[in-house]
């Protein structure tokens, strides 16, 4: 019976499993668009499963499925088309273009919307342009020249640091003013002060968009955080389809920019030495070109040495990132992993490297439910060299050293001097401080982890109401050690014997949580009055740490930890608190997508304040006139054409701790007991710095947008800056002065950018375009008018009525032809040669502020190759020349 059974069953297995194998099949196919021109990277996706595939550049795809299954076929800007497959083994596509996909989507804060629709001024990075500057390892550096009233400059050439950004202008005199950082909506805490600035932490391969909020229209609605401007990141998202696994690798060097002089030689700078004193010169006749023998000179001369050869290099700047993305129809994902060195210009110095991870993914729960969660890494190292302007930093010492020191110490002969180890002894050089060994004995590195993440869940309560509510945590741990090893240069100069080496550690940890929740009510009434309003709640907490120790008398150089010093020699530690508190109303109301009116209020409540101005209130309203969408305009050249205009208040928190309480200083001691000292005198009435902006803009596509163009004129004016009020010495400040609301500055100009297709066929593309904005400043009010002498060496002024910061010095007035001695002006426009601090006076029209810059570039595609160049300006600032 059994074996009967078994007969009876075979066949019946093997049909099925033939049946079966039978349906599984390869469908190929053509995607075209509605001019049947072949469209790349279609995703064409089995519904239902994660089998999926994409066109490639003919337009071509080949995928595996079973028929009686439907492929999904789907592309930006097109309408999803859905087939099935029957028994052809050949699926050929059109798909048709999607108006509403077409529209560009702009980030306007604590949302989108359609940029046909927005009323704001607000300039995008792409994508193409962020990949265009890889391997940049700080992502501000990239903003250079790429949007309009964007000013970037370089902080300093170090490896991983950051650069200034401002946005429209100088928005304060004592407080930050650093943009508001937003990545996925978690604001980002920076402390100029500090030199905190988690930014260089992030990796630039991981960004989708760069949205700056300029104008009163978006900047309003955060508040107390917004009048430095916005600059909000999106990260990249995965698509659904099948898993896409991409990896970019880049390797460059770098080197020092020339000089825009000539350095001597040993044979020149001796000769110069000689002149010098024979001149009469006094701080020439002791030096070896004035006194030195034929023997001795000839001797000097042959050690001819380049110091910025002997102390610089040529950096190597690589990245490496590798990212898998995709999903299905409920679940995507971005995964990427990232790696950046930048080994800097400096010999003995490794520079600057970090590692990434991050995990983007949204998850579709529900039909009215989506939840999306996004977790970044990152951990960065860089050493440094001691930042003095002396011979301490290597950067001045090739200036100072002469030519005729050579880098090691040598003998009569010629050869180098060694040590009992045999190792080359570094020559001291005349200055006493031989930077090349300092390097090597005096290290400082920093240690960086941060961790971004951000939690989000998107409810739909029908078609009229939705709600969307996220948490997002900052976590930064800062890590410093700073040595000076025992024999090491430093150590023989300031250290004790008895202790050899000295090292402090330094620990700052800030954490920050964000929690908003906006719900947002939204209906069209007779298809043509389309109405939304988004109420806003939101609780920001931010928690720093920091902790420091040192000590003295190390067994090891190889042994950098405190717990063997021999002695500690001091330690100290400090937290500190902040919370804002706050509440908005965000209204946009259109006509038929012509006329366009949008309002938002927001209250901020602040612990940096005082019971009695512990609230402020920030608002905005802006309209839009779609021209373009009237019908008087059908047929014209134009595609768009909108004129809009805003005008809005915001504010400046980012001030000192509990600048309203009276403080004691605690660091002191008296007969053995810890002692308080007055140190500042509060003040109750403090509040925000408060900013008024007026903007006007037009936005215009001609020629099927072949041509895109915006121009904006803006209106900033700065009001209730902080400055410090003198007051009686009696009180017991330890400035003699008050932090009060008193000054106000004032930036206005014009904001122009351009972008053309010169050629535009089906396989070749050459673009052109840039942008240049012009700005004026001046200060408007000061502590009484008087005058408040400015910068590192009291070099720059502010003055009621001049540029912010002008130049503040003493006027040359050429040379004594008699004598060859430096001719100077005095306050009376008398010319003397004696040089007096006092003769100092303003520079009126010159101040390190651009009158203009701006950035421009020229892009050429072919068949799917690229070829891009980017440029950056600025002019009418002046730059002090300490060579001169």
């Amino acid at each position: 019976m059994k074996q009967k059974l078994t007969w009876m069953l075979t066949p019946l297995l093997v049909f099925f499993m033939t049946f079966s194998f039978a349906q599984e099949k390869t469908v190929t196919g053509v995607v075209t668009d509605q001019s049947g021109l072949p469209l790349p990277g279609v995703s064409v996706v089995v519904v239902g499963t994660t089998n999926g595939s994409q066109t490639d550049f003919d337009g071509n795809y080949a995928i595996n499925v079973n028929q009686g299954e439907k492929l999904r076929f789907s592309y930006l800007g097109q309408k999803t088309v859905t087939m099935s497959v029957g028994a052809s083994n050949t699926i050929n596509v059109q798909l048709e273009e999607d108006a509403e996909a077409l529209e560009e989507v702009v980030v306007v804060g604590y949302g989108s919307r359609s940029k046909e629709l927005s009323t704001s001024a607000i300039s995008t990075v792409s994508t193409e342009k962020i990949e265009a500057f890889v391997p940049s390892t700080s992502i501000d550096n990239i903003l250079q020249g790429q949007a309009a009233g964007v000013q970037v400059t370089a902080a300093n050439g170090r490896p991983g640091n950051t650069a200034f950004v401002q946005i429209r202008g100088v928005g304060s005199i004592n407080a930050q003013t650093t943009p508001l950082y937003v990545i996925d909506g978690v604001p980002i805490p920076i402390d100029t002060e500090r030199d905190f600035n988690p930014i260089s932490n992030l990796n630039p391969s991981d960004i989708e968009t760069f949205s700056i909020l300029k104008d009163a229209a978006t900047v309003s609605k955060y508040g107390s955080r917004g009048a430095n401007g916005v600059v909000l990141i999106t990260t990249k998202k995965g698509k659904a389809g099948d898993a896409r696994v991409k990896f970019s690798s880049s390797y460059g060097f770098g080197e020092m920019i020339p000089n825009n002089f000539d350095l001597m030689n040993a044979s020149q700078k001796l000769e110069l030495e000689r002149q010098y004193a024979a001149l009469g010169v006094g701080a020439a006749g002791s030096m070896p070109g004035a006194n030195a023998t034929p023997e001795e000179l000839a001797r000097l001369t042959a050690l001819d040495t380049d110091w910025q050869e002997a102390l610089l290099k040529n950096s190597v700047i690589q990245s490496n990132n590798l990212s898998v993305s995709g999903g299905d129809e409920k679940l995507t994902y971005y995964l990427s992993l990232g790696y950046d060195k930048n080994s800097g210009i400096i010999e003995n110095i490794d520079g600057f490297e970090r590692v990434s991870a991050r995990l983007n993914t949204n998850y579709q729960a529900k039909d009215w439910l989506n939840i999306g969660a996004n977790v970044s890494v990152s951990r960065s190292t860089t050493d440094l060299p001691r930042d003095r302007n002396n011979v301490q930093n290597p950067f001045r010492a090739m200036y100072d050293y002469n030519p005729y020191d050579p880098l090691f110490l040598t003998n009569d002969d010629g050869s180098i001097v060694t040590d009992a180890q045999g190792d080359n002894v570094y020559n001291p050089t005349r200055s006493g401080f031989p930077i090349a060994l300092a390097l090597q004995t005096e290290p400082e590195d920093t240690r960086n982890l941060l961790l971004i993440g951000n939690l989000s869940a998107g409810m739909t309560f029908g078609e009229k109401f939705s709600n969307n509510f996220s948490v997002g945590l900052i976590s930064n741990r800062y890590n410093r050690t700073s040595r000076s090893i025992a024999g090491g240069v430093l150590n023989s100069i300031v250290g004790s014997a008895a202790f050899p080496g000295t090292q402090t550690d330094n620990l700052n940890v800030d954490f920050e949580y964000n929690v908003n929740n906006v719900f947002t009510y939204s209906d069209t009434f007779n298809g043509l009055h389309n109405l939304s309003a988004s109420f806003l709640l939101e609780y920001n907490e931010n928690i720093a740490t920091s902790m420091f120790a040192s000590g003295r008398g190390f067994p090891s150089p190889d042994i950098p930890y405190l717990n063997v010093a021999a002695e500690a020699t001091s330690v100290g530690s400090n937290e500190s608190r902040r919370i804002l508190f706050s509440q908005g109303l965000f209204v946009d109301y259109d006509y038929d997508g012509r006329y366009i009116v949008s309002g938002s209020v927001r209250r901020d409540g602040s612990s940096r304040f005082g019971p009695d101005n512990k609230y402020g209130y920030f608002y905005s309203g802006s309209a839009a006139w779609n021209i373009a969408n009237e019908s008087f305009m059908e047929n014209s050249i134009f595609n768009t054409l909108k004129l809009r205009a805003s005008y809005g208040t915001s504010g400046n928190q980012n001030i000192g701790d509990f600048q309203y309480l009276n403080l004691l200083d605690f660091a002191n001691t008296y007969n053995g007991q810890t002692t308080a000292l007055p140190v500042g005198v509060g003040n109750p009435q403090i509040q925000w710095e408060s900013q008024a902006i007026f903007d006007v803009g037009v936005e215009f596509g001609l020629f099927n947008n072949r041509l895109n163009g915006v121009v904006d004129y803006f209106k900033k004016n700065s009001q209730d800056l902080l400055l410090d009020r003198p007051i009686s010495y009696t009180v017991g400040d330890e400035n003699n002065s008050i932090f009060s609301n008193i000054g106000e500055l004032q930036n206005s100009g014009i904001e122009v950018s351009l972008s053309g297709d010169v050629i535009r066929t089906q396989n070749f593309k050459w673009t052109l375009g840039g942008n240049i904005t012009f700005i004026d400043n001046e200060v408007v009010e000061l502590v009484d008018g008087e005058d408040i002498i400015t910068g590192t060496f009291g070099d720059n002024i502010l003055r009621v009525g001049e540029e912010i910061n002008s130049y503040y010095a003493v006027e040359y007035a050429g040379v004594n032809p008699a004598n060859g001695a430096p001719l100077y002006y005095d306050l009376d426009g008398n010319i003397t040669e004696e040089f007096s601090d006092g003769f100092q006076q303003i520079q009126e029209g010159k101040s390190p502020i651009a009158d203009f810059e701006g950035g421009f570039y020229t892009a050429f595609s072919y068949k799917g190759f690229g070829l891009r160049g980017d440029f950056v300006y600025k002019g009418g600032n002046y730059i002090y020349n300490f060579q001169r």
